[in-house]
């Protein structure tokens, strides 16, 4: 298997497509299929990545001269010519349906989706959900989508927890769909007068960062590394996740695994990827939030049933499947591809 990987993102990117990529090559590794280049803008600025992966570097223009079997574009759509059979990883079909407000933003984030659309000979996505949004959204066929749910690295794991006072974790974004609002509402109508502490963690929009401001109830913002995230998961008595829309759910899987009750909204793939681990609430409905985020302070059993199916839950994910369906998808282009060349 010769596979080339589109690698314009991966040193920067170290959350969601990043570490989904990287799961994939962790799993490629322990299959034993090693016969890989990294595609970068250019090869003395992507140095770095040779510190990270075992992969020669190569430029877009040398796949025209050398080309691979396949070259594997997983960051949301096509963005040079392949030279040879293209798979492309769409996670979501959020760059339409939530669409961002600048014309030329909105334009560099669906535009390269819709040419892996029009181009790549398969798709892949991280859920069932989300593949039911590719076609119904951009028309992609069922057969052209494989499904290849993200897995959970090692890394994540409980470990004792540095602080000892009671607080909710955030694992916050700059999207409108991270629904930060109403789970703020949730919190101070739950919390204002106790001691539980809302810990944000990662960005915030402006209007998100109003209305954390203007909060009462106890709360703090940080930007956490790993290891610190994984602490924060570890001793949380909620992560809570009021997204109105995910392709999958990274961050609730992520507490899972460290042990963390998640209470997560009942929409989009958040139900399939939780598999019934975590308490799911109405995202639009911020007293169905606060009377779940009550109940699971004052309910030590509950918090315990939730930690239990979490981590079963993360611990069912296979870490190789995702590298599985990418090295078959490979070897059903180059059957094809063998088959229309006789």
């Amino acid at each position: 298997m010769n596979l080339a990987v589109d690698a314009y993102n991966l040193a920067a990117d170290r959350r969601g497509m990043g570490r989904y990529v990287r799961q994939v090559f962790r799993g490629l590794q322990t299959i034993g299929k090693n016969d890989i280049r990294l595609v970068v803008r250019n090869k003395r600025t992507g140095e770095s990545l040779t510190n990270q992966l075992p992969y020669p570097l190569i430029e877009a223009r040398d796949l025209h001269r050398d080309p691979a079997d396949a070259v594997w574009y997983p960051w949301n759509g096509i963005r040079f010519e392949p030279h040879a059979p293209a798979i492309a990883t769409i996670y979501d079909t959020f760059a339409f349906t939530f669409p961002n407000k600048s014309f030329f933003a909105r334009r560099k984030e669906q535009q390269p989706i819709l040419r892996a659309v029009r181009e790549a000979q398969a798709i892949v996505t991280i859920s069932q959900w989300s593949a039911t949004e590719l076609g119904k959204r951009l028309g992609v066929e069922p057969g052209r989508i494989a499904i290849a749910p993200p897995a959970i690295e090692p890394f994540w794991y409980p470990v004792p927890p540095e602080r000892e006072t009671p607080y909710v974790l955030f694992v916050a974004g700059p999207d409108e769909r991270k629904n930060a609002q109403v789970l703020f509402d949730a919190f101070e109508a739950a919390f204002e007068e106790d001691a539980v502490e809302l810990i944000v963690a990662g960005e915030l929009n402006r209007s998100d960062e109003a209305a954390f401001a203007r909060m009462h109830a106890k709360k703090s913002r940080l930007q956490p590394d790993d290891r610190e995230l994984r602490s924060l998961y570890s001793g949380a008595i909620a992560v809570a996740v009021p997204s109105l829309a995910e392709g999958f759910g990274l961050p609730a899987i992520e507490a899972m695994a460290c042990g963390a009750p998640v209470v997560a909204s009942d929409a989009a793939a958040l139900p399939e990827a939780c598999a019934g681990a975590a308490w799911l609430v109405d995202p639009r409905d911020p007293i169905a939030w606060r009377d779940a985020l009550r109940r699971i302070y004052v309910d030590a059993e509950l918090r315990t049933q939730l930690r239990v199916a979490g981590l079963a839950r993360a611990a069912a994910l296979d870490p190789i499947a995702p590298a599985c369906v990418l090295v078959r998808l490979v070897h059903d282009l180059a059957q094809l591809r063998d088959k229309h060349s006789r």
